[in-house]
């Protein structure tokens, strides 16, 4: 298991970031409170902890997602939906920015480590930004479909989330 130090962090300013991204999720939930993330955790927070909005830069990443989900938890994509698909902007200052080759350098981190079945090491990076007042974490995603956003709405410093439905798939074959 890969070792952070959670002090080379302070070293970093953090990128901004516009960003446009997609999120799945079940219906009658605010997209932008991240409270199902701080209550069962995810990629960059444990279970119990802060909340965190997890975006997709694409579409087919948010199918990939929601496809791994699924498999995750033994079920079928059919018995997670029905799900509404939402598409959230803003304007960032300070992203903890780990698809840059420099980021990853300066943190000792291996890409391969970040999208590994065992989440330990990253919500122990998640940690360390939300601890630093990182706005958000991007990063490739663990489907292999193009990258993710996880904003942390506690450090957002003003950062209006705009949000907006854009679709309910009702069946799988509604995913694009």
């Amino acid at each position: 298991m890969p070792v952070f130090d959670a002090s080379k962090l302070a070293t970093l300013a953090g990128t901004a970031l516009s960003v446009a991204g997609f999120r799945n999720q079940a219906s009658g939930f605010d997209p932008r409170s991240g409270d199902g993330a701080r209550r069962f955790g995810g990629r960059f927070n444990p279970p119990h902890s802060f909340p965190v909005i997890y975006l997709c830069t694409t579409r087919p990443c948010v199918v990939a997602e929601l496809t791994r989900q699924a498999d995750r938890q033994g079920l079928t994509v059919d018995d997670l939906l029905p799900r509404e698909i939402w598409r959230v902007t803003v304007e960032l200052t300070k992203v903890l920015d780990l698809t840059h080759r420099e980021t990853l350098e300066a943190l000792e981190v291996d890409p391969a480590d970040l999208i590994r079945d065992d989440l330990q090491f990253t919500r122990e990076i998640g940690e360390a930004a939300h601890e630093h007042r990182f706005q958000a974490i991007r990063s490739a995603s663990a489907t292999g479909v193009d990258e993710v956003v996880g904003i942390m709405p506690e450090n957002l410093a003003g950062a209006v989330l705009h949000a907006e439905l854009v679709q309910e798939w009702r069946t799988a074959s509604e995913l694009p």
